[in-house]
């Protein structure tokens, strides 16, 4: 009896470490992601860059994917934008460094995007890595899986957000329940710039609420779960115990209140806050000093009128005293001339005087 359960226990421990092997991957990494250059002028060593990083995210991504098996997919980079085909473009928008074709096992990653927006490689790599790891696990219904739960998990193990979004842009429209449903964004995103960015920042809270209050394993069982007779919403529900707007009520209270988005939000602006406070004392101050400058511009207004005035009346008194100077010359010099013609005269004083005398 002691040697066949010896027997009957090696075998167990046979089968489960055969079990255990069975999960592992069977191909190598290096041999699935296959990255090749695409159209524009793509340097060799921008290509091999792009293989390496390749080749370390792949890895680790794949382990958060249970470790399963990755099938063969192609990463092609291209030099710009406006060299790729138009039809291959359509639909993505002007500020993606990069995205994946889902059922196609194709990733496109575009180098001259990525010097413009000032992107990492390596989190444009590990975002796109991770659209088309999903799509895999989920094989042969990822078409089942929403966009929102695409794009979070994408930014939530790349730890990298897409296009600036940030959680700290969803507090006031979280506050005031102005942020769209999870729903709403389930097929595609919108199209303004403002409203995808939102859109981005929503999925990644979302996602990284829900892998901290489940775990991330949940998530992945519900988007395995997600068919043509099961959607991922009706999974999620299942596996978490609470219906969609219980789950969205719990995390916008989350964002408001347990976040510490305000606080950054507060913190960040202090600046912009500060000049709104600050705003009506330097209006009141802008007032008075208008005022004051507008008294002085009359009280010179005014000086300048009466100097004017006074100019004006100077040059009338000084041409009145030389008219009247004037007159007093001309009344002196007619006086004058008849008193010098009447007066005596000498000879005959003189003749006069002789006659006295005699």
């Amino acid at each position: 009896m002691f040697l066949p359960r010896i027997f009957l226990l090696t075998l167990f421990l046979a089968l489960v470490a055969s079990c255990g092997q069975a999960t592992g991957p069977k191909r190598p990494q290096l041999d699935v992601a296959h990255v090749v250059a695409g159209t524009g002028d793509v340097s060799p060593d921008v290509v091999e860059r792009i293989r390496k990083i390749v080749a370390t995210e792949l890895v680790p991504l794949q382990k958060a994917f249970d470790g399963k098996e990755v099938e063969r997919f192609f990463v092609h980079v291209h030099g710009s934008r406006d060299e790729m085909p138009e039809q291959l473009v359509a639909g993505v928008h002007k500020d993606s460094p990069g995205f994946a074709i889902l059922g196609r096992h194709q990733i496109h990653l575009i180098w001259g995007e990525m010097i413009r927006l000032g992107s990492k490689p390596a989190g444009v790599v590990r975002h796109e890595l991770v659209h088309e790891l999903l799509d895999q696990y989920v094989k042969p219904n990822g078409r089942h899986i929403p966009r929102w739960f695409h794009e979070g998990l994408a930014q939530v193990l790349a730890g990298d957000t897409y296009l600036g979004a940030r959680e700290d842009d969803l507090v006031w429209r979280a506050s005031v329940g102005s942020l769209p449903s999870m729903a709403s964004l389930r097929e595609r995103f919108p199209k303004a710039m403002s409203d995808v960015r939102t859109a981005y920042a929503q999925s990644f809270s979302y996602v990284a609420w829900l892998s901290r209050e489940y775990g991330m394993s949940t998530l992945l069982r519900c988007a395995r779960y997600a068919d043509r007779m099961t959607s991922f919403g009706g999974a999620l529900v299942g596996q978490t115990g609470r219906d969609s707007l219980q789950l969205e009520t719990a995390w916008k209270h989350y964002i408001v209140y347990g976040s510490g988005a305000p606080w950054r939000v507060m913190f960040s602006s202090w600046f912009s806050l500060l000049m709104i406070l600050v705003l009506p004392v330097l209006v009141l101050a802008l007032i008075r000093r208008l005022n004051a400058e507008e008294r002085a511009a009359r009280r010179i207004a005014a000086r300048t009128k009466a100097d004017a005035l006074a100019a004006e009346r100077a040059a009338q008194v000084r041409a009145e005293t030389e008219e009247e100077s004037a007159a007093w010359l001309r009344e002196s010099e007619a006086t004058a001339s008849p008193e010098s013609e009447e007066g005596d005269d000498p000879d005959r004083l003189r003749e006069d005087g002789g006659q006295g005398s005699g």
